[in-house]
């Protein structure tokens, strides 16, 4: 149990750091372009982000699993 959930933060975590840092670059660069003070309004950006788009998928991230094994196996649903 303690491994799955170590797996779970894991995974969390790499996938909210990659999504929220590439959103956060996005609109950044188009709100702002490549100037000189992009990479700090970036990860100023990217800080607030981060936290909150791991949260919201550690807690929903199960969910989602859950929903797309019961649209692809609907016989195998829990």
């Amino acid at each position: 149990m303690k491994q799955t959930f170590l797996v779970h933060c894991v995974y969390c975590l790499i996938m909210s750091a990659t999504m929220t840092g590439c959103v956060s670059a996005t609109v950044t660069a188009v709100n702002l372009g490549f100037s000189s003070n992009f990479i700090g309004e970036w990860l100023y950006s990217w800080s607030i982000a981060f936290p909150i788009g791991f949260a919201v998928l550690l807690i929903l991230s199960p969910l989602f699993k859950r929903l797309v094994n019961a649209l692809f196996h609907p016989s195998r649903t829990r």
